[in-house]
């Protein structure tokens, strides 16, 4: 990596961690060395992964309108997850249309939920997130680092790329094990 490719992914990496995407983007710049090893994108791919999701956060952030503390921006392959919830049907369209309005964006995969979030629910929906995060780390065949786990309003959803179907299956048997009843969205690729 040249001097300047190096000089970009540390500014991306502090854009991402100001504006929140970081993790959304299920791994870009935010994890370093180590995150670049183990995704199967190419740093031209999880780059522009980083600006996009900088960019729609960005631009929700300056949203009067939209409530973008409370919606998580994952971007993978110019596909933008919008997970979280809003109060209005309203907030979710513009929410999507702003993503959509980003240079680079395939496709928007909104899954926000319209709703309220109150404070005993949004601490049973960390807690909930954290059994997930710890149980998948503690699992040496699941490449952890590469999933975003998000829980709202007791629907949980996965982002991210696993390495094979098998690895898939292993990460979903145990997010059904711990997450019970709840609603799992599954936004998990198995990179080729």
């Amino acid at each position: 990596m040249n001097f300047q490719n190096l000089f970009l992914f540390f500014v991306l990496t502090i854009a991402l961690i100001l504006t929140g995407c970081g993790a959304a983007v299920v791994g870009g710049a935010a994890y370093g060395g180590y995150k670049g090893v183990t995704d199967k994108r190419s740093i031209g791919t999880m780059v522009d992964d980083s600006v996009i999701c900088t960019t729609v956060k960005s631009k929700m952030i300056a949203d009067e309108f939209v409530k973008a503390r409370h919606i998580d921006v994952d971007v993978l392959k110019g596909v933008v997850y919008l997970i979280g919830v809003v109060e209005s049907s309203s907030q979710k369209r513009m929410a999507a249309d702003i993503a959509r309005g980003v240079e680079g964006v395939q496709r928007v995969e909104n899954q926000l939920i319209i709703g309220r979030t109150s404070a005993g629910q949004a601490f049973d929906d960390t807690v909930l997130t954290s059994k997930i995060k710890t149980e998948l780390l503690k699992t040496p065949e699941i490449r952890s680092i590469n999933i975003d786990v998000d829980t709202n309003n007791n629907v949980v959803t996965l982002t991210g790329i696993v390495k094979t179907q098998r690895e898939k299956d292993k990460v979903l048997y145990i997010v059904y094990k711990i997450a019970e009843n709840r609603q799992i969205v599954d936004n998990l690729s198995v990179s080729n």
